[in-house]
């Protein structure tokens, strides 16, 4: 059996973020470093993912006008994700959140962890 190889998961958070500074639906990170005791990320704060605002409505799902205004969205991070070199390997409702306030309309994409370059 071979040992489990650890891959620095929040280098590759603050790659993509670095990469996809400006662009629509991807959190600004403020700040990236390293103390004595950890590492760390300082990202722009998002409201709840899609998950849990589906569990929150009524009957658990969205609308069928929400379910294409969500997927529109969350299909374009994606294709803008795939333009900058990247494959996410972790789609789902968790990795997708709205902006808070006047962002509020805005589906933000989260956790590059399992991304990887492909170009």
């Amino acid at each position: 059996m071979r040992p489990l190889r650890r891959r620095p998961v929040l280098k590759l958070d603050v790659a993509v973020l670095s990469q996809m500074r400006s662009t629509v639906g991807f959190p600004t990170m403020f700040v990236a470093g390293r103390t004595d005791s950890f590492k760390f990320c300082v990202m722009q704060l998002v409201g709840p993912d899609l998950r849990a605002l589906m569990w929150a409505m009524p009957k658990k799902r969205f609308s069928l006008s929400t379910a294409f205004r969500v997927a529109l969205q969350t299909l374009d991070r994606l294709e803008k994700l795939h333009d900058a070199g990247y494959l996410n390997r972790d789609v789902k409702s968790q990795n997708f959140a709205v902006g808070i306030g006047k962002e509020s309309s805005i589906i933000y994409m989260l956790d590059f962890g399992l991304t990887r370059r492909f170009r």
